[in-house]
């Protein structure tokens, strides 16, 4: 049975990335200790996406949220619970790869090779028909009746594959299965996860307006839209989202964390340590106080629980007891 509800609080300064580790029991179990430990201590925002691990990530955090609400330690609302989807995935679990789960399960739903674009070995589609299995295979591996924000994962790829009109019509249709989903309440709001364009902002074939997208999301919701968080990079080593002009709000050139506050959008930022290599030539402290600074919240990835005492004590964040 899935556990009901949803959170009552906004995202964590501080969320807890899945993405990195390899498929093994071992880092399973360090995930699920790593997540049960964050989560007691301040970092109550966990961030996945049903292609990190091979669906790996998002199985070992339903395996320590449930734990940690049958034992009593947390309410459902007491945690914040992320996904994306966009890119193809497969079922390590089940042995099936990206292209047998495209061949045996999606193309008999209606799912074909012709819906993705194909950008140095990462698939992306932005057809409604792909998210809605990919939601609903999501919320059976958390365990959850509701996730608290879905972001649709590197819509760049398929900007990449058409010209930006096209792209913005293509948006607008998933934007709309999106507010359908908030109306089912297996979502509570949804965000963008930028990839390319925060990375390089200034190279046309990646671009599009945030504006642009707000406007189509309000408008298939006929008011006040659920779309309501972009994650980009940003780190020492990737300022650009915070230092490019990239972006127009009402004519206005802005950078890209600009224009998302411009518009009224949480600023996300993923990879503050730049995978490591910042750490070469600034502190942990450094890097996550710049971080911090240029967003409302970023995403540090980590199995490690010592490596989450050194980062929380960095930070500044205060435990939480529940």
């Amino acid at each position: 049975m899935l556990i009901q509800g949803h959170s009552k609080k906004d995202m964590s300064r501080i969320a807890l990335g899945t993405h990195l580790g390899d498929v093994s029991d071992e880092v399973s179990a360090m995930y699920q200790e790593a997540i049960k430990y964050a989560v007691q201590n301040g970092i109550y925002t966990i961030d996945g996406a049903i292609n990190y691990r091979g669906m790996r990530s998002e199985k070992d955090e339903g395996i320590a949220i449930r734990e940690l609400i049958n034992t009593g330690v947390i309410n459902r609302e007491d945690i914040f619970v992320t996904s994306k989807a966009g890119l193809l995935f497969g079922d390590i679990t089940e042995k099936t790869n990206p292209k047998m789960y495209l061949e045996n399960i999606l193309k008999p739903q209606g799912i074909s090779d012709s819906d993705f674009t194909n950008y140095e070995g990462l698939r992306q589609t932005l057809n409604p028909a792909f998210f809605e299995i990919a939601l609903n295979k999501s919320l059976e591996n958390l365990g959850l009746e509701t996730i608290d924000l879905h972001y649709i994962h590197i819509p760049e790829i398929t900007r990449l594959g058409m010209d930006e009109s096209g792209f913005y019509d293509k948006m607008e249709n998933l934007l709309s299965w999106y507010e359908c989903k908030v109306k089912e309440n297996k979502i509570r709001n949804y965000g963008i996860a930028l990839e390319f364009m925060g990375k390089e902002p200034q190279e046309t074939k990646w671009h599009f307006e945030l504006e642009e997208i707000k406007k189509r999301a309000e408008k298939v919701c006929g008011g006040e839209s659920h779309l309501k968080y972009v994650i980009f990079e940003y780190n020492m080593l990737c300022p650009y989202p915070c230092t490019v002009l990239s972006q127009h709000v009402n004519g206005e050139a802005l950078t890209l964390a600009d224009a998302c506050h411009k518009l009224g959008f949480k600023t996300v930022a993923s990879m503050p340590l730049a995978m490591g290599d910042a750490l070469k030539e600034h502190s942990l402290k450094e890097l996550l106080e710049f971080a911090l600074a240029g967003c409302d919240h970023i995403i540090v990835g980590s199995k490690n629980k010592e490596h989450i005492k050194e980062m929380l004590a960095s930070s500044n964040i205060f435990c939480t007891n529940f």
